[in-house]
């Protein structure tokens, strides 16, 4: 897999890429990957307009082996906003949970950021990618922090949430969706999205708030954990005899969450 893939938004209509991709050869027996391209200018496959060759003689060479088992792969459409609407019943849960929105406003100071990468990123021996995205962490952010997560959160919104509460629900929970193209590099693109879930019922008295909700929620989506085996975990959850903090930051929430898709 190569360092990065062009990804296509539908909702925006744009195509998203590195602007300055690491010069490689697709071809791998090229005679010139023992001396590298610096100063060569490469060319690009005319379909998928992605892979890159040092020459039209590798590109010649490689062509069967690249129509056969990749062009098509290269040519990625990422369906943000449908794969939010998709798992909402589950990011739902998870923002009442983390915002503990039964006993107490913390859904009017804080944002849920959550931090993913592509399915194509994900090491093969994790098993199948029930989706097109992979969550690699999720974490609570304060709105007053300067944070991209939480500059997200407009004026708007947050009077609006106030206004549900005014009205006798809880508020409007807002997301921060970041998609990184590649986990492991400072440099990466990332593309952040924002999403938001109205809760117009009032709060639950003497609810009591999942403490794990966050191993839950990533379990869930990726696929390691299903619905029903999240039912019955929630159910056996044992009962918060505290005001539970959250004491992790966000380095160690990601560091965390890039263990389990470290490559080997």
């Amino acid at each position: 897999m190569p360092a990065s893939l062009r990804r296509i938004d539908p909702a925006w209509g744009i195509s998203i890429e590195e602007s300055n991709p690491e010069k490689v050869c697709k071809y791998s027996a090229c005679p010139r990957r023992s001396t590298g391209y610096e100063g060569r200018k490469m060319k690009v496959c005319a379909r998928c307009k992605h892979v890159r060759y040092c020459s039209k003689e590798c590109q010649k060479e490689d062509w069967s082996e690249h129509k056969k088992k990749g062009c098509k792969d290269y040519q990625l459409v990422n369906d943000y906003g449908g794969w939010m609407e998709e798992y909402r019943g589950i990011f739902s849960w998870a923002a009442a949970e983390a915002l503990r929105i039964h006993t107490s406003d913390d859904i009017l100071h804080n944002i849920l950021q959550i931090t993913a990468t592509y399915a194509d990123r994900v090491p093969a021996f994790l098993g199948p990618v029930p989706s097109s995205f992979y969550i690699i962490s999720s974490r609570v952010v304060p709105l007053d922090s300067d944070s991209i997560s939480a500059m997200l959160a407009s004026p708007r919104d947050r009077e609006e949430s106030r206004q549900i509460r005014a009205n006798g629900g809880v508020g409007r929970a807002i997301f921060s969706f970041q998609f990184l193209e590649d986990p492991f590099s400072a440099k990466t693109t990332a593309i952040f999205k924002p999403f938001k879930i109205d809760f117009h019922d009032p709060p639950t008295l003497g609810y009591a708030h999942t403490i794990d909700w966050n191993s839950l929620l990533l379990g869930t989506v990726n696929g390691k954990i299903s619905v029903a085996d999240l039912s019955r975990r929630i159910e056996s959850q044992p009962t918060p005899t505290g005001h539970e903090e959250q004491t992790a930051d966000e380095a160690d929430i990601l560091v965390d969450g890039l263990k389990d898709i470290a490559m080997t």
